[in-house]
């Protein structure tokens, strides 16, 4: 009988354990393909409400949004999302509000992780973004709350449990009293200006303010959008190979400049990124670069 009860228990502690690391194999390898498109980066998600699951191939990664955001009309034809819908206000970062609401999913999930109760707010993305609009955003709000890495050379987005030791740069970010919750904000100098730069992944190029001193060589017709305003094509001003200077990194970019852009400081995507595995640390508020594992 003795004999028996040390098996047993033996045996429970070997499944225990092995739970153990299998969740933590599973936890560490699932990942998400990601796709660039106009430099966005789009990864597949699921979302979970009212026990219907639709799984998004239009996702983005956007550290430019403070929340989830789904296209309203995707959301009630295609998903059959029925919950209480809460009347809200949404801006952008140019100070433009928009009337909207918001709802509760009961889950979404990428890469491998799965979240519950997840706010997330329905906009016209199709009506304003036209071609240029994902079918689901992926914000701050949901970011924040793991450590999320970006591999762009393998392309695929994981999260990770804990910070590795192959760290080769670190650019801090801060908190400002006029930004708004969950968008990261780095100090650096662009064109030897130094500035504050917010990092938006959701921007389709990287852009300065009209009166920000320096002289476009160019100028072209580029499309602009955001969910306020309406798709339109509008001639701007291109800053080519500018010099841009964040920590301890050094590289150049292509920016526009318009009179209208509504910019308050200098926006920046991913594109600098690119070839590299970099992941976003919020609770630390850090972006961390990796070298070879």
């Amino acid at each position: 009988m003795i004999k028996t009860k040390s098996i047993a228990k033996c045996d429970c502690l070997r499944l225990i354990v092995g739970l153990f690391v299998f969740f933590q194999a599973t936890a560490f390898i699932a990942q998400s393909q990601i796709t660039i498109k106009n430099n966005l980066m789009y990864v597949d998600a699921s979302i979970f409400s009212s026990g219907l699951c639709s799984t998004i191939r239009e996702t983005i990664i956007d550290t430019g949004s403070s929340v989830c955001i789904i296209d309203s009309t995707y959301a009630v034809d295609s998903c059959q999302i029925k919950g209480e819908q809460v009347n809200a206000t949404m801006g952008n970062t140019m100070g433009k509000n928009i009337n909207t609401s918001y709802v509760y999913l009961d889950s979404i999930a990428f890469g491998g992780v799965v979240y519950t109760k997840v706010r997330c707010y329905l906009v016209d993305l199709a009506g304003t973004l036209q071609q240029f609009a994902p079918k689901f955003v992926i914000g701050g709000e949901v970011l924040k709350k793991d450590l999320w890495c970006c591999d762009l050379k393998e392309y695929t987005l994981q999260r990770y449990m804990r910070v590795p030791k192959n760290v080769v740069a670190t650019i801090k970010w801060k908190k400002y009293a006029d930004a708004a919750l969950n968008l990261i904000y780095f100090e650096g100098k662009i064109g030897g200006k130094y500035t504050r730069i917010f990092f938006d992944t959701g921007s389709v190029r990287n852009a300065v303010p009209s009166n920000f001193d320096i002289t476009p060589t160019d100028s072209v017709k580029l499309p602009g959008a955001n969910i306020a305003e309406k798709l339109t094509y509008k001639k701007v001003g291109w800053c080519k190979n500018v010099p841009v200077e964040i920590s301890n990194l050094n590289f150049n970019l292509d920016f526009g400049k318009s009179n209208n852009s509504g910019l308050k400081e200098p926006c920046i995507n991913a594109e600098f990124l690119q070839g590299k595995k970099w992941m976003l640390d919020y609770k630390r508020r850090r972006l961390l670069i990796l070298g070879s594992d």
